[in-house]
Formats: structure tokens, C-alpha cells, sequence
């Protein structure tokens, strides 16, 4: 009797908790994640349900391997895109791609790009291709996108990941991606709100981030008072502010 796609995957992932995938597991481990900051990487998932047809021709099936789960099509080839969302401001570091490969010629092309609000003038921020991984059919990728330091801008533009596979069935099969990137502060205005944080201040950049986000107004008189104490008022100003907090409903 044939297994239906759905129950295939969740054999695999009985198989898979008994140590049959393990080799998959070893290969695409890339690290635990992080938990906040501006410095600490952090990766944002694109799941291969996700990745939908570039046209209307192209179609694609589920996929189900002794080792992966993912999309691949039934044509001698097709294209597909994702949307990762990303906040403004985040600056791009890698892009990682998960995919099972057992074709020796025919490997998936994928193409990270930024592109206008309207889908035209893009700009291709990293590419990458799948190759056979050596310890089995499944594995990862990564391109380091650190060079473009690039920094994503939702209000003039968009993300595109495109992945080609130009083989059809378990020859290709794409399983996902992730984009890592890191929060960074705003840039530093040109000219200074307090006149005792000036613009040669090392908390100047700092300061006014928490000026334009609302978080602080001063102490008064056009001054910032960088030296004084805060007070646990203040700060459940500046830390309600900065995370939004509010009452429960």
C-alpha cells in the first residue's frame, strides 16, 4: 500500500528520532541561537512551503526522502521565490540553504536579492548552488554576505530569495534556507538634539537612536543629563517605551 506524503514525513520523523537521520542532522547543525543583542547573529527561517512558483507552469510536489522533507517539481526544471521578512535596519551577514542533491550535474541555484517595491531593479546580494553533500543526499550551504554589507530598508525595497532546480523528482529537492543578520543602532543624525550630548560624544549615535525611537525627551532645558542617575521611574519609562510593553487585555 502507498503511504500518503504526510504519513511518509511523520515516519521520517519517527525514523529520525532513532538516530536514521542523524548524518542530516550532523550537516546542517549550524549552532544554538542566540538570544538577543547587537553583536550575537540571529537566523531567520524560510520554510521550503514558502518557496512558491515563479509561474504558473512551473508546479512543484512534496518530496519525502530517506533523510529530507521539502519541494521539488515534477518538470525538467522550474523556478521558485520567497519573501523573507526582516526588520528594517537589519544587517545581512549570511544566507544558509538546505536542500537534498543526488544528481551529479544538476545542482539547485539559489540568488538572494534586494530588489524595489515593485519586484524591478534588483540587486543580487549572494548566490549559492547545491552539491552533493558527502556524508549523504542532504545537507547545507552558506554564502557570507558580509562583503555587500547590506542593510535591509522595508520602506524603499524587498527580499527576494530565488532557488532553480533543474532537476526533477528526489534529484533536487529544496528543504529551506536561513538568512542570519544582526540589530544594529541607527546611524548618527547630523546635528545633535542636547546640547551636552554633542556630536563628538561617544553616546552621541546612542542617545539619539533613544531620542527618535520616543524613549527619552531629556532632562529639560535642552540638555540630556548623560551623568545623572536614573531613577526606577525612568526607567520604567525607558524600558516599558523601548519594549512596548503594556496591560493585559
Amino acid at each position: 500500500m502507498r503511504l500518503s506524503p504526510w504519513i511518509s514525513r511523520i515516519a521520517l520523523t519517527v525514523l529520525g528520532a532513532c538516530g536514521a537521520s542523524a548524518s542530516f542532522g550532523q550537516s546542517a547543525a549550524i549552532g544554538p541561537e542566540p538570544l538577543f543583542g547587537t553583536s550575537s547573529l540571529i537566523r531567520y527561517h524560510v520554510g521550503y512551503g514558502e518557496f512558491e512558483p515563479e509561474n504558473s507552469t512551473d508546479t512543484y510536489v512534496l518530496t519525502v526522502t530517506s533523510t529530507g522533507v521539502g519541494r521539488s517539481t515534477n518538470l525538467t526544471s522550474a523556478s521558485f521565490d520567497a519573501h523573507p521578512h526582516l526588520p528594517s535596519g537589519a544587517h545581512l551577514k549570511s544566507l544558509t540553504v538546505y536542500y537534498c542533491d543526488t544528481s551529479a550535474t544538476q545542482h539547485i541555484a539559489f540568488n538572494f536579492l534586494t530588489c524595489d517595491l515593485f519586484g524591478a531593479q534588483c540587486n543580487n546580494l549572494g548566490s549559492v548552488s547545491s552539491s552533493p553533500p558527502v556524508s549523504g543526499p542532504c545537507g547545507s550551504s552558506t554564502v557570507d554576505l558580509t562583503p555587500g554589507n547590506s542593510t535591509v530598508e522595508n520602506a524603499s525595497g524587498q527580499l527576494i530569495l530565488t532557488a532553480f532546480l533543474p532537476a526533477a523528482g528526489a534529484a533536487n529537492v529544496l528543504l529551506g534556507a536561513d538568512v542570519g543578520y544582526t540589530l544594529q543602532v541607527s546611524p548618527a543624525p547630523a546635528a545633535a538634539t542636547f546640547s551636552d550630548v554633542p556630536t563628538t560624544s561617544p553616546q552621541f549615535r546612542f542617545v539619539e537612536a533613544l531620542v527618535a525611537a520616543g524613549i527619552t525627551a531629556g532632562c529639560g532645558g535642552g540638555n540630556y543629563c548623560p551623568a545623572a542617575p536614573v531613577t526606577r521611574g525612568q526607567m520604567a519609562v525607558f524600558l516599558a517605551t523601548a519594549l512596548g510593553l503594556h496591560f493585559p487585555d
